[in-house]
């Protein structure tokens, strides 16, 4: 079966991985200027297909030039995972099928950042969908869908990898069930919600929120790209934190409760126990560490003071 693969990052790459046997061409975003060196890199889709050796082409607005390379495949399925860009019905139309996998239960969380926002509202009952692809964002019909639970500890990390093991066997069942009975599910029902990409606004700390707020952000953007505060006037991300179980009378961002291994920051409601944390121009460290090199001290504050 030939097979063109869409997508952009890291969370793509999995499942670009399970259908290597099968893929004609892989379509993915141009090299970006990336780092403090402003050096101009590749994504990781681009990287792993050059090391698999599969054929790979950088597409930001569709040219004749790419729309002929995608043909010339003779395309059966088109695969989309993370790729972030609308495909164009011309495009589309090269295709018997085009399926998109979204991590949410459809007609919720459509849009970019499905995964960081539902956890950042506490969402518990999720799943994944395979749709077909339509010129409205995210919006085609269901052609399997399977649940999922994120669990109250869980990191973007650890559902990403919950929704790959799900995936990937979804998406194989997807292509056979589009083969025998075409490109046409269960239409989408209900009121739809849209997840908007994440910008730096969405990863400050904002102390006066609740603790469990604070929690769900630090927890929907670990480890990348990490929640951040500042400590000292420098720049500071949070990584792992557990939600305590108790309220201060501190102003919220005020460090309290200094323990071994381990120190409490007020909340707006509540507090948060911080574990794991990295300062601006060093390594991601435990609050251990943290505590015994920069001996914090009761009262200091979390925030630009």
């Amino acid at each position: 079966m030939n097979i063109v693969f869409f997508g952009s990052s890291e969370f793509s790459i999995p499942f670009l991985d399970s259908f290597t046997k099968d893929i004609e061409l892989v379509v993915t975003s141009p090299d970006k200027v990336r780092g403090r060196g402003k050096r101009l890199l590749s994504n990781p889709v681009k990287d792993f297909a050059q090391r698999e050796h599969l054929p790979v082409i950088t597409v930001d607005k569709l040219r004749e030039q790419e729309y002929l390379k995608i043909k010339s495949v003779s395309p059966e399925i088109f695969l989309v995972v993370s790729y972030g860009k609308i495909i164009s019905q011309e495009v589309l139309s090269l295709a018997k099928c085009a399926l998109n996998l979204h991590p949410s239960k459809l007609p919720l969380y459509r849009g970019a950042a499905p995964i960081e926002r539902q956890i950042m509202d506490g969402v518990e009952d999720s799943a994944v969908c395979i749709i077909k692809v339509i010129k409205q964002l995210d919006a085609g019909s269901i052609i399997i869908e399977e649940p999922f639970k994120i669990l109250p500890f869980e990191t973007k990390e650890d559902v990403e990898k919950k929704i790959v093991k799900i995936g990937v066997p979804l998406l194989r069942k997807a292509i056979e069930i589009v083969s025998l009975d075409g490109c046409e599910g269960k239409e989408q029902e209900g009121v739809p919600t849209y997840a908007k990409k994440i910008t730096k606004s969405d990863e400050l700390i904002t102390w006066s929120c609740s603790g469990l707020s604070i929690y769900n952000k630090i927890r929907a953007l670990s480890p990348v790209p990490g929640a951040y505060t500042y400590f000292r006037q420098k720049f500071l991300k949070i990584f792992k934190t557990e939600l305590a179980t108790f309220n201060s009378s501190y102003h919220p961002g005020t460090v309290f409760n200094i323990a071994k291994d381990c120190f409490y920051v007020s909340c707006g409601e509540g507090s948060i126990k911080v574990l794991d944390l990295q300062i601006e121009g060093r390594k991601k460290i435990s609050a251990k560490d943290f505590i015994n090199g920069f001996k914090i001290h009761e009262g200091e504050m979390f925030g630009w003071v």
